[in-house]
Parts: structure tokens; sequence; C-alpha cells
């Protein structure tokens, strides 16, 4: 018997222009770290401040975060092939995991150097670049966050919002930094290295989201419950379509997979059962965070003992 050749979806690109996206996020965030890496450690180097060697050493995981999105990223939307029939869209939630882990390395070297600092004993901070550097962080932090939140909606990715929040964590990092390093400045030198483990702890919550979202996505997590709405939403508005056996959503990469059984009049001729069942894997695929649904039809009289969603 002649073997098959192997199929996978019919995909030119994972969406219009979110290759574009990817590039133009990557490099705003490539930019944009690369400099705030090296001005917070030569501001770190000049002024003593360990609160902005902490702000530094976030910076720089995020160069080679900002790196790793740019190259491995450009390879998640690509298009199937029969090596991956289904795309290459589960490389998102791997790097976001890598993120995630960077991120939590971050925290605890941040936190080294702020213990080192209390049981040695703090030096002032020396200079008013110390001052400078928070408000200027916390200004192009701004900027970044809200262009690449705005990206990662447009192109439905958890990587770019992974990006995004970690920019989040910088602003409110940046403030801590500025009152620790202001204090220092008016005789409390214990308040730079406090400050720096202030930092530490908003690293350590952001690692904490952005790897639980994408261990989540990687094992198989199950949707919000938002989505089980909208997806039975979208199911009810097929025609003869009498109600919903069994829906299972979970995550199988950065979108879900759908697994739905609808219930028919067991009458139905196969044409219509064919018609109504294409019409429900198209209006749930159709939904932004469904990457592929799976329809199964059930006669009405089977299940008339069963509870069914109508």
């Amino acid at each position: 018997m002649q073997q098959s050749e192997p199929r996978h979806l019919d995909r030119t690109r994972v969406a219009d222009g979110v290759e574009r996206i990817y590039l133009r996020a990557s490099l705003l965030s490539l930019a944009g770290n690369a400099f705030l890496a090296l001005a917070k450690g030569t501001v770190s180097y000049l002024s003593g401040s360990r609160a902005i060697y902490a702000d530094a050493i976030n910076s720089v995981t995020d160069v080679a975060f900002s790196l790793m999105m740019l190259l491995v990223l450009r390879l998640a939307v690509q298009p199937a092939d029969d090596s991956h029939p289904h795309g290459h869209d589960r490389f998102e939630p791997l790097v976001s995991l890598v993120i995630g882990a960077m991120m939590a390395l971050a925290g605890i070297e941040a936190v080294r150097s702020a213990v080192q600092s209390l049981v040695k004993g703090s030096e002032p901070v020396t200079g008013y670049l110390g001052l400078a550097m928070p408000v200027a962080t916390a200004m192009l932090k701004v900027a970044m966050y809200l262009h690449i939140r705005r990206l990662g909606r447009v192109a439905g990715s958890p990587a770019l919002r992974a990006a995004a929040s970690d920019n989040l964590s910088y602003i409110l990092a940046a403030v801590v930094v500025l009152v620790g390093v202001g204090a220092n400045t008016l005789g409390w030198t214990l308040a730079d290295p406090i400050a720096a483990l202030g930092v530490s702890i908003w690293i350590f919550r952001n690692a904490y989201q952005v790897l639980s979202e994408s261990i989540g996505h990687l094992v198989g997590g199950a949707a919000p419950p938002d989505l089980y709405e909208r997806v039975r939403e979208a199911i009810a508005a097929v025609p003869d379509v009498l109600g919903i056996d069994q829906l299972i959503i979970e995550y199988v990469g950065p979108k879900v997979r759908v697994d739905i059984h609808v219930v028919m009049d067991s009458y139905a001729t196969l044409q219509v059962v064919h018609r109504v069942s294409h019409a429900v894997r198209e209006a749930v695929e159709s939904l932004p965070d469904v990457d592929h649904a799976f329809v199964h039809v059930e006669p009405l009289e089977r299940l008339l003992n069963s509870p069914v969603e109508r």
C-alpha cells in the first residue's frame, strides 16, 4: 500500500505582518536595553550605587533576551511544513521560559550584591548621575513598554507580552532606585542596598509571572473561563447545532486547541452534518486565541439521558 505524504496546515504565514512586528519589537528591545545596560553600568561604577548595579544586571539579561527574541522568534513565525505540520508557534513559550529563567538569575545576583553591601557596610553614593539614571530609565522604559505592549497585542504574542511586562517592572524599579539613591545622598547609606533588594523583588515577581504563563503554555494548561465562553458563543451561533456535549480547550504553544463534541438531529443527512461540522470549526478558529479546532458530531438520541449544554 502506498504511504501517504505528510500533511500540514494550509498556512503561508502564522499571520500577516507578524514577522515584521517581531523584528521591530526585537530591534527596539535590543537597542533600548543595550543603551541602558551600558549607561547603568557606567553610572554604577562612577557612583558606587548597589541599586543601580542591580538595575544594570537586569538590563544585561535583557540584552541577552533581546538577542534571543530576535533570533528565535523569527523561527516561530515560519510557515507550517512537513516537519512541523502545525507551524512553529511553540517556540514562543520556550523563549518566554528562557526569559523568565534569566530574570530569576538576575534577581539572585541582585540579592547577592545587596546583601554583601549590607553585611560589609554601604558607602555613600557620589555625584548626581545616580539620581538622573533612574529618571532616564523610567522615561525610556515607559516608551518601550507602551510600544511593545501594543505590538504584542497586535501579534497575539506571549513572548512580546513578556517583554512588555519586563519593561513595566523597570518603571517601578526605577522609582525604588531613585528613592534609595536619594535617601543615600541625604545620609542614610543603607537605603541604597535596601533599594537594590527592592529591585530584586520586582525582578522575581515578573520572573514568576513569565515562567508560570510559559510553563502553562508548554504543558497544555487550561484556557481561561472567558475563552470558554467565547467558544461556546461561536458554536451556538452555527445553525442546526442543538447543544454541546463536550468542550475541552488547552494550550498548545501560545494558542489553544479546541476539542468539540456538538449535538445534532439524529436524522440529519451526512451532507448537513459535514456542512455544520465545518461551520463550527471555522467559527471557532476565527477567534484570535484559537490555533485549531477538532469537531465531532453526536446524535441527539444517544444523549437524551446525558447532560447537554444548550
